[in-house]
């Protein structure tokens, strides 16, 4: 489980991402007032101090988007230092009077334990009580939680259910999920036409993971469309974003060939890039690129360092092409590697759940 400090910036992507759509139907679904009106502005302004000494009398007079608001603002330190404690605390009470957008934000944070205890079970309340208001961003963590078992039994329907309103309403997350969960009979039946058409959009509003698919299917026609020109593009962009998986992957279409012409020098930098993020994949790639000396100098030393970089994450790929290398230098070479591999594993940030390939 992530906590509030350690990932702050995708923290600030999922509340930043809902509150575009929560302040402006502030107005239509929640009650307002004066003081309110002029938070209401002030925030769309920038002014954060201002908006939250402006939302605060009406907060706490008991106004449930006014609370949503100054909730929000520590949450995300807009105005006042981050305080997730405090924030919990004026969520809690905008939820209580049933207002759906805090319900979706208090939910996510009694999920993830921010500023709290963590929940997964209290939060899956609060989203179901959400959306069952119409929330779209609340129905796509609902979706989630079921597609995932998570607070809840694992439910495929039910997944595909809420993701549906979310994704129909435009919520890229929940058109990528039910996208991914549409292509396949894993639990419902496979419908790629809807899938293609959810990816599309999400793709075009600039969401890499939704690019990567949508470039994968292009290319593969598991979506219906067969485009390997299109796919390429999509997995160019989503690459070009800095998202690991679309970075290895655009390495391969390089390195498999263009209209049938390998580019292996395009394909190492591709991987470099996810390799800097230590992606063991992306390593192992880097590591059988040296070793054979394609898309650079031919460098045994070179192919062992980010074959033992991935073998330490637990690629078994790596660990094989690591003791063949192995074999092949001198001690001396071993030596100044085994520095290497020290000085660039010592700041590693493991890239969890890549296995080998």
């Amino acid at each position: 489980m992530f906590r509030f400090r350690q990932c702050a910036e995708t923290v600030r992507s999922a509340f930043i991402g809902a509150a575009a759509t929560i302040i402006f139907a502030l107005m239509a679904v929640g009650p307002a007032s004066a003081g309110f009106s002029e938070a209401f502005d002030q925030y769309l302004s920038k002014d954060y101090e201002a908006a939250r000494l402006a939302a605060r009398d009406d907060a706490e007079r008991g106004n449930p988007a006014a609370q949503w608001l100054l909730g929000t603002m520590y949450l995300l330190g807009q105005g006042v230092a981050e305080d997730p404690a405090q924030a919990r605390v004026w969520l809690e009470k905008s939820a209580s009077a049933n207002y759906p957008p805090a319900q979706a934000v208090l939910g996510r944070m009694f999920e993830e334990g921010i500023g709290g205890g963590q929940d997964s079970a209290e939060a899956h309340i609060l989203y179901r009580l959400s959306a069952e208001q119409g929330y779209a961003d609340a129905a796509y963590l609902l979706g989630r939680q079921f597609y995932f078992g998570e607070g809840t039994s694992r439910d495929g329907p039910a997944a595909l259910k809420w993701l549906t309103v979310a994704a129909e309403d435009g919520n890229a997350d929940a058109q990528y999920l039910g996208a991914e969960i549409l292509l396949t009979n894993e639990i419902v039946t496979a419908n790629p036409e809807r899938a293609s058409r959810w990816l599309s959009q999400a793709a075009g509003n600039g969401h890499p993971k939704a690019q990567l698919l949508l470039g994968n299917t292009l290319m593969t026609g598991l979506g219906g469309s067969y485009d390997p020109d299109k796919g390429r593009e999509w997995i160019g962009k989503a690459a070009a974003t800095g998202l690991a998986d679309a970075e290895i992957r655009y390495g391969d279409v390089f390195h498999d060939g263009v209209n049938g012409r390998p580019d292996h020098e395009a394909a190492v930098s591709w991987w470099s890039k996810a390799a800097e993020k230590s992606d063991p994949r992306a390593q192992l790639r880097l590591a059988r690129a040296h070793a054979r000396g394609q898309g650079v100098a031919q460098d045994y030393v070179e192919g062992y360092i980010f074959a033992a970089l991935a073998a330490l994450q637990g690629n078994g790929d790596a660990s094989d092409l690591r003791d063949d290398l192995l074999s092949r230098l001198r001690p001396e070479e071993v030596a100044r590697a085994e520095q290497a591999i020290h000085a660039r594993s010592h700041p590693m940030k493991l890239a969890g759940g890549a296995g080998a390939s």
